[in-house]
């Protein structure tokens, strides 16, 4: 089955998000204030992404919003407790 290349491009952009946000946590090491803007930087664009890619599958419904929004809380709790 072919993947259409809305979806490929769709998981690129948060692929590349996702990498930013990580190699700026690791320039930002001994800044503990950039650092936390950085990953609450992330969780809400990760949110925003997927309410975005939802809208455009057709398939957004308000627990998806739920969804994505536990799973950056969670992100968030663990990434900000191991710094």
């Amino acid at each position: 089955m072919k993947k259409p290349i809305g979806k490929i491009v769709d998981y690129l952009v948060l692929s590349l998000l996702v990498s930013t946000a990580i190699l700026l946590t690791l320039i930002f090491n001994g800044n503990r204030t950039y650092q936390l803007i950085t990953i609450i930087g992330v969780s809400l664009i990760y949110i925003i992404w997927g309410v975005i890619h939802h809208f455009k599958e057709h398939t957004f419904f308000p627990q998806i919003i739920l969804e994505y929004l536990l799973f950056a809380l969670l992100g968030c709790v663990i990434v900000i407790g191991l710094l």
